[in-house]
C-alpha cells in the first residue's frame, strides 16, 4: 500500500478545505467579540443623550457661548 499517496490525498485535497471551517469559527469570534466591545463601552449611544447635556459639554469647551447655551436651555425648557 502507497502510504505517501494517501497521506498527499489527504493534505492535498483535504488539507485545504480543513481550514475553511476554522477560519469562519476565527471570524465569527472576533466579529462577536468586536460587537460586545461597542455595546458595553459608554458614549456609543448618541441617540440616548441629554440635550442639555451636550450643550453643557459644549460650553465647557468654549464650542458655543454662554449666551447661545442660554438660548439652548431656554429652547428645551419650553
Amino acid at each position: 500500500m502507497n502510504w505517501d499517496y494517501m497521506m498527499n490525498g489527504w493534505n492535498g485535497w483535504m488539507g485545504g478545505w480543513m481550514w475553511i471551517p476554522l477560519i469562519l469559527v476565527v471570524a465569527l469570534l472576533t466579529l462577536s467579540a468586536i460587537a460586545a466591545i461597542r455595546s458595553s463601552s459608554p458614549g456609543t449611544s448618541r441617540d440616548a443623550e441629554d440635550p442639555l447635556a451636550i450643550a453643557a459639554r459644549r460650553l465647557a469647551r468654549s464650542e458655543i457661548s454662554k449666551d447661545e447655551y442660554e438660548k439652548v436651555r431656554a429652547t428645551l425648557a419650553r
